[in-house]
């Protein structure tokens, strides 16, 4: 899976987790935080989250850059193959001179 899909992913398991833990926040002590989280649950989950973040974040950037390499890359072998072109017209012209003088020698 690429790595937009596993982002994805974890963005939508981070966002059930938090909508989860709403139903749960009755059972929890008085003092827990908001939705019932502890302060190192609702931290775990920052961290979570500024992961997730940060992994968009690349993801995105990466997505823009790769098209553009592929880009070049791909005019690059464009200009290859139309310099390949041009050498394989040339010796098939030398190709043909030189037959066109067998056969006029009598070779």
């Amino acid at each position: 899976m690429n790595r937009v899909g596993r982002s994805m992913k974890r963005a939508i398991l981070i966002m059930a987790v938090m909508l989860a833990s709403g139903g749960v926040a009755e059972a929890q002590p008085a003092n827990s935080g908001p939705g019932g989280l502890s302060d190192s649950e609702m931290r775990e989950l920052l961290d979570a989250v500024k992961a997730t973040s940060r992994a968009v974040r690349e993801n995105v950037e990466y997505n823009r850059v790769v098209p553009d390499i592929l880009t070049q890359i791909l005019a690059k072998l464009d200009k290859l193959e139309n310099k390949l072109d041009k050498i394989e017209n040339k010796l098939d012209k030398i190709d043909d001179t030189i037959k066109r003088e067998a056969r006029r020698n009598g070779r």
